[in-house]
């Protein structure tokens, strides 16, 4: 069960973009793994969402972090153990002085967390498995659940408009391989759940 814990928005003004980031709740009978935790923020939310659903951080088996702008990762020091991609890790480590997403410190968010590095294909728990969308960042990745019916994309597709497009959102670290990441996600689902927009069916491409 895929359940949105806390609802993305897109809400770009004259002085930048808030970036409220979606945050959803998987739960199997094999454990309960979250994608995306959010900004500093949104910390009293996300942890009344967890408690309006009878859990707490020391419940998520584990975190599963799209990718490692600031919106999506402030709060990972909440949870026990935290999974991203290892091209990801690598680039937070020295992101691009340009990147606004990725501020020096992200890396330090990181600091003495239980750290692990997942790929395309590894299974966090059976029926939920990674799938690389590179392009928006560079080890930017989404969950298939039940062989791809649903797919959680992150900000390789942050809104039904960006899906319908084609078109990757903002400046993206390869612009080529988002539109690949685009194209692979339409091929694949059914249900989207997007980085920064409601949950949509994809019923016409």
């Amino acid at each position: 069960m895929i359940t949105p814990l806390l609802n993305g928005y897109l809400m770009p003004t004259d002085q930048g973009n808030p970036a409220f980031c979606a945050v959803y709740l998987i739960e199997t009978p094999a454990g309960r793994v979250l994608f995306d935790c959010g900004h500093v923020g949104r910390r009293r939310a996300l942890l009344t969402a967890l408690s309006d659903h009878g859990l707490s951080p020391v419940d998520i088996d584990a975190l599963v972090l799209s990718h490692g702008h600031w919106d999506h990762l402030q709060n990972a020091d909440l949870f026990r153990r935290v999974l991203l991609h290892p091209a990801e890790l690598r680039y937070l480590q020295d992101p691009a002085p340009e990147d606004l997403g990725t501020p020096p410190w992200a890396a330090a968010v990181l600091d003495g967390l239980e750290v692990g590095e997942v790929d395309d294909g590894y299974e966090v728990l059976p029926g939920v498995a990674v799938i690389g969308l590179p392009g928006h960042t560079p080890g930017s990745i989404g969950l298939v659940v039940d062989g791809g019916t649903a797919v959680l994309t992150g900000d390789a597709v942050p809104s039904a408009g960006v899906l319908v497009s084609g078109q990757p959102l903002g400046r993206s670290a390869d612009p080529a391989r988002a539109q690949e990441s685009i194209r692979r996600v339409v091929g694949l689902a059914d249900v989207v759940y997007p980085g920064h927009d409601r949950p949509f069916r994809i019923t016409q491409y």
